[in-house]
């Protein structure tokens, strides 16, 4: 194989030597990285179950190929599980939701600074909307401070690269797990367009923080509380995406009740001995 690099290559040596025992249950939480794992199997056994990230959009011919060896999935949002299906097996694949350490992902005591607004990411974010997002938001609020959490290697995507020098603009990157929960924690909102999605590790993290999360109506969205814990504007519609900020900028009740629900969410159905529990339970219906 001329694809997988040393560490994947190294990681599934060891998921071999460590599942030598009889009857176990074997999880490749990422199979995007792992895929050609399963070449010789025309199915793999049933106790072997892989965890599907990605959008059906996003899977490559190859992988798909993958896909098919597989008898047994989780999928983290359920939106496409019909296409998994497709190629794994009918009534072979299960939806769990991605988890947050809800212990180490709270709230702090000192509030929220009201002209603070994060954008954390690069992968799947709709980075034009972004930018223009933020050009008529410092237009109505020049008090705004926009902190994108973007990798340095990222920050020329379309959108992004005409942010660059721009007053109002604050870059981060390279945190210890520390400062990124302090900056989530610091920032009155979220701001995340995104032209699809599977799970998204920064909407979960920021719904555990209590940071009303203001995105698009794409792909798994809803099944982290999208549209009914928080609301959601359709991809690409500026002006809904500005009357949802302004509307949490000007009535701090309204920001801090979608605040509330959404770290009663995270604790309720992401916190992570949940999560892990379903995994047991998902395990038991799949490996049988």
């Amino acid at each position: 194989w001329s694809q997988p690099n040393q560490a994947d290559a190294a990681a599934e040596l060891r998921f071999l030597r460590t599942n030598s025992v009889a009857d176990p249950v074997r999880h490749i939480l990422h199979f995007e990285d792992h895929f050609m794992f399963l070449d010789h199997w025309t199915k793999a056994p049933r106790d072997l179950i892989a965890t599907l990230h990605i959008p059906r959009e996003q899977w490559t011919a190859g992988e798909i190929e993958g896909l098919k060896h597989l008898s047994s999935a989780i999928v983290l949002y359920q939106r496409d599980i019909g296409f998994y299906e497709s190629h794994v097996g009918k009534d072979r694949v299960r939806f769990v939701r991605h988890g947050v350490d809800v212990d180490f992902f709270r709230p702090r005591n000192t509030p929220a600074k009201p002209n603070r607004l994060l954008y954390p990411g690069h992968y799947l974010r709709n980075t034009s909307m972004l930018s223009r997002m933020i050009q008529q938001l410092s237009a109505k609020h020049p008090d705004l401070e926009f902190h994108l959490l973007v990798p340095e290697a990222f920050r020329e995507q379309p959108g992004l690269d005409e942010l660059q020098g721009r007053p109002g603009i604050v870059w981060h990157g390279n945190l210890t797990d520390d400062e990124l929960r302090n900056l989530i924690c610091s920032c009155y909102l979220t701001l995340l367009p995104m032209n699809d999605s599977g799970a998204n590790t920064a909407i979960v993290e920021s719904l555990s923080c209590g940071t009303p999360v203001v995105t698009t109506d794409v792909g798994g969205i809803r099944d982290y509380g999208g549209g009914s814990i928080y609301p959601l504007v359709e991809n690409d519609d500026d002006n809904a995406m500005i009357d949802l900020v302004d509307e949490y900028l000007n009535s701090p009740k309204r920001r801090d009740e979608v605040s509330r629900a959404s770290r009663e969410f995270a604790v309720k159905e992401l916190a992570w001995p949940l999560i892990a529990r379903r995994h047991l339970e998902t395990y038991g219906q799949l490996a049988s």
